[in-house]
């Protein structure tokens, strides 16, 4: 079985059309388990609003998205921001020196993986932050950019 912690960079690639998007919907599409972070649901909502004050997507299209993207989060596992995740995060932070919702993310995807350690679960961090990809891969987790169309990074090959 495959399982997909999904970054809010790769993420946000499901509303607005952009490299990538056609992989990310295929795998909405095809029923895929994933999982993400609370944080991510918040970030996408953001880059709507944003979005729609700048004037790049109207009223209806913003209703559309936010209709969207809270059916999308019914259908994922949802990471929520748990004192667990938060000192993951302080460990993630000292170690890699991201930003601090790439921290966020990367913790919550390693404490995402500890859920499912004993089940013997395919288990890979989706995004497209060049930072939060090399901090990934440095976790031990297979990357997938969608940008690069599926193509997938083992944590082998990025250790020197």
């Amino acid at each position: 079985m495959t399982l997909l912690y999904i970054d809010a960079s790769a993420w946000v690639k499901r509303y607005f059309e952009e490299a990538g998007s056609g992989w990310i919907n295929q795998q909405f599409d095809q029923g895929i388990l994933m999982g993400a972070s609370t944080l991510g649901l918040i970030e996408i909502a953001a880059t709507c609003a944003r979005k729609r004050t700048a004037g790049a997507i109207d009223a209806a299209g913003f209703q559309q998205i936010e209709t969207d993207l809270l059916d999308d989060w019914k259908g994922l596992f949802q990471v929520d921001l748990a004192p667990e995740v938060i000192e993951q995060s302080l460990d993630v932070a000292r170690t890699h020196a991201l930003r601090g919702a790439d921290c966020a993310h990367l913790a919550s995807a390693i404490v995402f993986r500890e859920q499912f350690a004993l089940t013997g679960v395919d288990f890979s961090f989706v995004a497209s932050d060049q930072e939060l990809k090399a901090a990934a891969l440095k976790a031990g987790f297979t990357v997938i950019d969608p940008q690069e169309e599926g193509e997938v990074t083992n944590c082998e090959q990025a250790r020197p």
